[in-house]
């Protein structure tokens, strides 16, 4: 897209800017546009009794903004033309704006370009980093977006003036370059303990102080440990219901003489662990 000319923005010359990008040829100063607007006035105040004659300019002011009046008289010496899309006889552009060569666009006193180089599309706004390409699908919706932001959308009418782009661009199309997605950076010791509290408790906070962090990390071996204890009495009991089948004795015997084993409560303190978790982001609000 080197081969774009493009103009960034400078004071409010949006319309200088959108003129020279739509012609291809930085033509027009701001001394020019000037000038026009000036002979603009003159001729709309000739027409005008003097006591309603305009006294500030209606075409230009001092920021450096410039009324569709002078980009339309600035763009007769090329012989193009400007109507607007909602226009009678643009109701087949409307439909399908892909048989259009250019817009120039409007809103809230900013001018910006959509013109067509060899068979694509691109946005020519001074406000941004570069052209920007677009697909001839995006095209159809940009432009309905921009009628139902009540955008001032006009065509542009005649023939433009070849220029280097529009050949470059029609032998060697512009392809959008993708960006490459990072790799997905795999979760630290810390991350994975979290991650562990936050799904055995049902919740999806994520600690933020070092308090609670370390607090999660001790919940998590807490509850780690836990586990690796149930699954140990687990095979110990497997286990011992083996030894019974082999040795019926010495089942009996201890069935006579039983040992009292500790209740287990890890479903309870889990509980109690999952609320003091809670409690401390409650706290936090």
């Amino acid at each position: 897209m080197d081969s774009i000319l493009f103009e960034k923005q400078e004071a409010a010359l949006c319309a200088q800017h959108a003129l020279n990008m739509l012609l291809q040829n930085s033509l027009f100063s701001v001394a020019e546009l000037t000038e026009i607007a000036r002979r603009l006035d003159q001729e709309e105040n000739s027409v005008l009794d003097q006591n309603f004659q305009n006294r500030e300019s209606q075409n230009m002011n001092d920021s450096g903004y410039f009324s569709i009046q002078v980009i339309s008289e600035a763009l007769k010496s090329f012989d193009l033309t400007l109507t607007n899309i909602e226009h009678p006889t643009m109701a087949d552009i409307k439909n399908d704006p892909l048989k259009a060569r250019a817009f120039i666009c409007n809103h809230m006193e900013h001018w910006f370009v959509l013109r067509k180089f060899g068979h694509q599309w691109f946005e020519l706004n001074s406000v941004k980093m570069g052209p920007g390409l677009l697909s001839n699908t995006y095209v159809h919706v940009f432009l309905h977006q921009l009628a139902a932001e009540q955008y001032s959308i006009f065509v542009v009418n005649g023939i433009l003036p070849d220029s280097e782009a529009d050949q470059l661009i029609s032998l060697c199309p512009v392809v959008e370059k993708s960006v490459p997605k990072k790799p997905k950076k795999e979760p630290g010791i810390l991350e994975k303990l979290v991650e562990n509290v936050g799904r055995r408790l049902g919740s999806g906070i994520e600690p933020e102080s070092q308090e609670d962090k370390d607090l999660a990390i001790a919940m998590a071996m807490s509850m780690e440990t836990r586990k690796l204890s149930e699954d140990n009495l687990e095979a110990a009991i497997r286990l011992s219901l083996q030894g019974n089948a082999e040795n019926p004795e010495a089942a009996a015997e201890n069935a006579e003489n039983p040992v009292e084993t500790p209740i287990l409560t890890a479903a309870a303190q889990q509980r109690k662990d999952r609320e003091a978790f809670l409690r401390r982001f409650e706290e936090r609000k």
